[in-house]
């Protein structure tokens, strides 16, 4: 079967429209609309109706516009007062782990390479 533009602009309006109604009995329901989303895709997915999606770099970047469209979203969504109570503690807990978790990668691979640059990223 030869794929065309517009059965691949078919099949994405479609899965969007599927995803739209999804979404808005999700809410009625409150049930988190990324959830559904993953239901959605694993449905029309290789497991469901067999839609195979074989290309890796095409794969990487709708995902990563579909990530930033969520990102986007939660950000405009957010209330400043509803996050201003867990901002320090937030802060702090995202310092501490980045910096714990790269000091003990930096001892494990010390340790398992012998070299102090390996384990400092360096070398």
């Amino acid at each position: 079967m030869e794929v065309s533009t517009e059965l691949i602009l078919l099949i994405g309006s479609f899965l969007f429209f599927v995803s739209m109604l999804v979404g808005k009995a999700g809410h009625k329901f409150g049930v988190p609309v990324l959830l559904l989303f993953l239901l959605v895709g694993m449905i029309f997915g290789g497991d469901g109706f067999g839609l195979n999606f074989e290309n890796i770099q095409i794969a990487q970047a709708i995902g990563t516009v579909c990530l930033t469209i969520i990102l986007f979203s939660g950000g405009l969504d957010t209330k400043f007062r509803e996050i201003k109570p867990v901002i320090q503690p937030g802060v702090v807990l995202a310092t501490l782990g980045v910096f714990i978790t790269a000091i003990i990668t930096g001892i494990f691979t010390w340790w398992l390479s012998d070299q102090v640059y390996t384990g400092l990223g360096v070398g």
